[in-house]
């Protein structure tokens, strides 16, 4: 669900670069898609590619890492019995950069704020380790993104709150895993919830657009 949830983002963001009669302006910020392999063994695509950024013969075409600002990680994007998990800020791991924390903090901040204003629930996601984001966050770049839950449970204090705010059938099951299928071979293209899927990459598009526009990333 990750990565055609990505796919989708880039090719409608490519479309509106492209196309001059919708008048879209550039961002004045490089956007950089990357699909990361071999994440389950050890997150040997995303630190492959964290490392290879920082070499001096890395190239702007290639990556450098001295130009990523922030890192937003979109993975596990339609669980069957989802939640709107926000990657938490106040979770990151022992050891990361101090300098990392302000702006990891802030796109904390900016998908809470994106989905309150949309009357959606939401629930804090940790940042720990076994994720792509951890080589990016290790290397001071500022992290975050959502997800819809992976092998965990969803509690009925959960499953309380999100009825609150969802239609009657989208809040989902207490005492069940949020993907039942997670890695195993019943996870297939359809198990996957439509309306989760549709709202967290909605959040994500707008994470993109808001950070996209902006003029100080670099502060």
């Amino acid at each position: 669900s990750g990565t055609v949830g990505n796919l989708v983002l880039a090719l409608n963001l490519a479309r509106l670069f492209v196309t001059t009669s919708l008048n879209y302006a550039q961002f004045p910020y490089r956007v950089r898609f990357c699909w990361w392999g071999a994440e389950e063994v050890g997150l040997l695509g995303s630190i492959y590619h964290v490392e290879q950024a920082s070499l001096p013969s890395a190239t702007t075409e290639s990556g450098r890492l001295q130009d990523y600002l922030v890192y937003f990680n979109y993975d596990m994007l339609a669980s069957p019995n989802s939640n709107f998990g926000i990657l938490d800020s106040l979770s990151v791991p022992p050891g990361t950069p101090n300098k990392t924390l302000p702006g990891t903090d802030r796109i904390t901040n900016l998908f809470q704020q994106w989905f309150n204003e949309q009357k959606l629930p939401w629930t804090k996601s940790g940042i720990g380790g076994g994720r792509d984001f951890v080589p990016f966050l290790t290397e001071g770049i500022a992290s975050g993104g959502v997800n819809t839950g992976a092998g965990g449970f969803k509690s009925a204090t959960e499953r309380d709150q999100y009825t609150a705010l969802l239609e009657t059938g989208n809040s989902g099951l207490a005492n069940v895993a949020y993907d039942s299928c997670y890695h195993q071979q019943c996870d297939r293209i359809n198990n996957v919830n439509p309306f989760a899927y549709e709202k967290v990459v909605k959040a994500a598009d707008y994470a993109i657009e808001y950070m996209g526009r902006l003029r100080d990333l670099e502060k």
